[in-house]
């Protein structure tokens, strides 16, 4: 018989059991007569009849559950019947939000499923095939509608992967189907899916034995491979869930404590290691942060079911992760596209994160009503729990994350409102982007400068590399040289190290600076200083600083949401032109010497797909200390208007003139409302009675000063 085609006894899952459990004593007894069949079957009768929680749908709501994600939950639910309805017929497409690679053409097997196709030399393809998410729609899809059709797909595909994909002698990676954090996401997939399907006379005494072996089988192999690396790895997280999950969801086996024990410490380890002191997950991706934060989330609420409560310090670290999410989220409710991620809605999470430990203000960042996948975990006592828990406001909008190198400014929670992302963290590991101080912007509604996203994770194509690149992100280069050298899909050879950041927030405005030693080993080393004041409710000034001895041509990238960008020919201002949606504006303050263009590129939203964009470029020759300044100015929808910017002379307070070197200022003209700014630029940190300085009138000692005139009134701020 070929390894592949072999089949376990079911009689083999007896010696898997802990029998002298009372619960057990019919089994035991019909061992005892050498009825092995009709342990098989008393076996069965208990699985598919006990009260462990969470094990099956509460029957006594379940018809209100369905009536409530029908109304609530439509799109979700006409998702997961479509879904279920290809998998009858053995057509396979990753479509759901959390899926970590989603796929875009859909595959079908006419005949036998071949767990190890690999379509466009995406293996990643493959891995989702093996993860069996779709068995969960399958289950759903069979509660909702009795149809036994789902059943039986389930059933045969199940046993058919068992049967043909044994389990590894050692765990291995070096393999598409038997992967470790396959096999952990594997077991949460199976235990949903049997938990809808349980019912089904398909589901026999002799499968459902099978099927306990294949679990008992997973449970080993996580057991069994646990490693140093895993610690520090989201794969850690991932298989553990899937562990830890298995020993509560089948106390009857006799390793069950085991494996409890260990998820409970393994859980508690990755979680301190992983999760950085301000709640961000260390790998610097928001998909992988989330993937990770869903793990622990359910695994917190098994315990619960069950009477356990899990380490505090963990507890706590999984709320903070929520936090996180809640300030990383853009006020379009979707997590910046930072590193290896997609353009995904948190909701969900932060419904289930706000539900689980009672948290009004992650209500606030959740939906309105309880969501399709949340309703199936929390069942109508949660939903009407859920309904009646009052949102609260966050109490803060802007927010510093500085373990970890991120920071949000924000006018307010409202889909209308402006938010910037701005990025000064460490890599993160083989997830991680060449994206230092990079940053998003998100105006009125719309998305404007964002991240290019991840692609594929396929070598085969040149444009997994080129969009983790730096010129990929909007932020920085000199001479064309990326901060960070991509090797290939997961390795790097010079990886640039963030060198400071500061970030002040006040009511009126906020600041952040960022630096990185991504140049300082070439031959002339250049060090850059990258600013961004926010001068709330308007506008944001964006200041690059270059400081070296020889020349270089250095570069700021700017990359958009799909849409139409222009640029003018001599003054070089940069627009986007979205009609009926809101647009922005990028002005330069001086233009002598400046170069700009607009490049057309890609973006991708979400795993395998693609959209044109376009980008652009402004570039700076020369020597000393080097700088660029522009106005990023966001125009809600049908508004023409654009500020005038131009640079303005600074003198000492004793007159002479102060070279740019030193120091710049720029005047924002608001003519409409009768009011003007100027923002001074320090490029030397002011430190004697001659660094006073004198623009339009005015004398001011500090880095960062603003100065507004209005209303026949002067107002002057020192930012820095």
């Amino acid at each position: 018989m070929n390894a592949d085609d072999r089949s376990t006894s079911p009689y083999a899952v007896f010696t898997l059991l802990d029998l002298e459990l009372p619960a057990l004593a019919p089994v035991k007894d019909a061992l005892r007569q050498a009825r092995q069949d009709d342990a098989l079957t008393e076996l069965h009768r208990y699985l598919t009849s006990r009260s462990t929680p969470g094990w099956r749908t509460e029957n006594s709501r379940k018809q209100q559950l369905i009536d409530y994600v029908q109304r609530y939950c439509a799109d979700e639910l006409k998702a997961v019947m479509k879904t279920a309805g290809e998998v009858v017929k053995q057509t396979f497409l990753f479509r759901f939000p959390w899926d970590m690679e989603r796929s875009r053409i859909p595959v079908t097997f006419e005949e036998d499923i071949y767990w190890g196709y690999v379509p466009d030399k995406d293996v990643e393809w493959a891995y989702m095939l093996n993860r069996h998410r779709y068995w969960v729609a399958l289950g759903q899809a069979y509660a909702i509608t009795g149809n036994e059709e789902y059943a039986r797909t389930f059933c045969c595909q199940l046993e058919a992967w068992m049967d043909r994909n044994p389990v590894p002698d050692m765990p291995t990676n070096d393999t598409l189907t038997w992967r470790t954090i396959e096999a952990g996401l594997r077991c949460a997939n199976w235990i949903k899916a049997l938990s809808y399907i349980q019912d089904s006379p398909l589901l026999t005494p002799t499968l459902l034995a099978k099927v306990m072996i294949s679990l008992h089988e997973h449970g080993e192999y996580l057991a069994l491979s646990f490693t140093g690396w895993k610690n520090i790895s989201n794969w850690g997280v991932l298989e553990t869930c899937g562990l830890f999950q298995t020993a509560l969801y089948f106390p009857e086996f006799s390793r069950a404590k085991i494996w409890r024990r260990l998820g409970e410490e393994r859980l508690g380890e990755t979680a301190r290691i992983q999760v950085m002191a301000d709640g961000i997950h260390w790998e610097q991706s928001p998909t992988y942060h989330h993937e990770v934060l869903v793990c622990l989330l359910d695994c917190i609420r098994l315990a619960r079911m069950n009477g356990l409560e899990l380490q505090d310090e963990l507890q706590q670290k999984v709320h903070q992760m929520a936090v996180a999410s809640l300030y990383w989220a853009k006020p379009n409710h979707r997590q910046p596209m930072l590193g290896d991620s997609d353009d995904s809605d948190v909701r969900s999470i932060l419904t289930y994160a706000g539900w689980l430990f009672q948290d009004s203000e992650l209500r606030f960042g959740g939906y309105d009503h309880m969501d399709y996948d949340n309703a199936w975990l929390f069942g109508m006592n949660g939903v009407e729990g859920y309904e009646k828990l009052i949102a609260e406001d966050p109490p803060y909008l802007s927010r510093s994350f500085t373990h970890s190198g991120h920071y949000v400014m924000r006018t307010g929670w409202d889909e209308q409102d402006l938010y910037l992302y701005f990025h000064c963290g460490p890599l993160g590991g083989g997830h991680g982007h060449a994206d230092l101080l990079h940053f998003d912007l998100y105006a009125f509604g719309r998305d404007i400068l964002t991240d290019l996203g991840r692609y594929n994770y396929s070598d085969h194509t040149p444009l997994r590399k080129a969009l983790k690149e730096s010129a990929a992100h909007n932020t920085t280069t000199v001479d064309g040289i990326g901060f960070t050298e991509i090797t290939d899909t997961w390795s790097f050879s010079q990886i640039a190290k963030p060198t400071g950041s500061k970030w002040i927030s006040n009511p009126d405005f906020d600041y952040v600076e960022g630096s990185h030693d991504g140049y300082h080993h070439l031959d002339d080393p250049v060090h850059l200083l990258r600013r961004i004041i926010f001068i709330k409710p308007y506008y944001w000034l964006l200041v690059d600083s270059f400081s070296c001895r020889q020349e270089h041509t250095f570069s700021q990238h700017f990359h958009f949401a799909p849409g139409a960008v222009q640029m003018e020919d001599k003054t070089f201002i940069c627009r986007t032109k979205n009609e009926q949606e809101a647009n922005l504006c990028i002005i330069p303050a001086n233009v002598k010497g400046l170069q700009g263009k607009i490049d057309d590129g890609v973006i991708s939203r979400e795993y395998n797909l693609l959209e044109p964009n376009q980008q652009a470029v402004y570039s700076r020759t020369g020597k000393g200390t080097v700088s660029m300044m522009q106005m990023l100015y966001p125009q809600p929808s049908g508004e023409p208007f654009c500020p005038l910017v131009e640079q303005v002379p600074i003198y000492r307070h004793t007159g002479e003139p102060v070279d740019a070197v030193q120091a710049e200022a720029c005047r924002i003209s608001f003519p409409e409302r009768n009011e003007e700014h100027i923002i001074v630029i320090s490029h030397e940190v002011p430190s004697s009675h001659l660094d006073s300085y004198v623009v339009e009138g005015v004398q001011i000692f500090g880095e960062v000063v603003l100065i507004v005139f209005a209303n026949g009134q002067k107002k002057v701020t020192v930012i820095r």
